[in-house]
């Protein structure tokens, strides 16, 4: 096994760790206050598995045949920022808040945040460019209509289930 091949399956797993927890607390969340599953799960689970996909898709850039200018790694990168700034500045003061409607807002965070997920794993898969215009419309139609939809049901006290 290669350095890269190493890296890359590090990457992988990590990947896998940080989406796994993220599918498993959305189900979870159902029966679970989400303050108490995120207790759990983000200092043991999100916060490791993320530092360790960010470390090592850094390390896959530097170690392969890969710059920073590609579309695909910008939007990774940008990806894992918004992840951050959300779970800073919105999901731990919701966590520690007694805001109304508290529960809701922080599962429809938690939808928007896998959403976001998911879509950075098919730009990993499908490395688009600028001129996939077709590609990056569906993963955006498909973020704001998450994101409104999130929205606009933990201000009304609306969800599913």
């Amino acid at each position: 096994m290669t350095t890269y091949e190493l890296l890359l399956f590090l990457h992988i797993s990590c990947v896998i760790a940080w989406l796994g927890a993220g599918t498993a607390m959305a189900v979870v969340s159902l029966k679970v206050p989400m303050p108490e599953l995120g207790k759990l799960l983000g200092p043991r689970v999100f916060g490791p598995a993320s530092l360790g996909a960010l470390a090592f898709g850094l390390a896959l850039v530097f170690n392969g045949n890969w710059t920073f200018s590609p579309l695909w790694v910008q939007l990774g990168l940008g990806a894992f920022a918004l992840t951050t700034v959300l779970n800073v500045a919105v999901r731990l003061p919701l966590t520690r808040s007694t805001a109304p409607n508290r529960e809701r807002k922080l599962r429809m965070l938690s939808l928007f945040e896998l959403t976001v997920l998911y879509l950075t794993v098919a730009d990993m898969v499908a490395k688009p460019t600028g001129d996939d215009v077709a590609t990056l419309v569906v993963g955006g139609v498909i973020l704001a209509l998450v994101g409104l939809g999130g929205t606009a049901r933990a201000r009304t006290g609306r969800t599913r289930g």
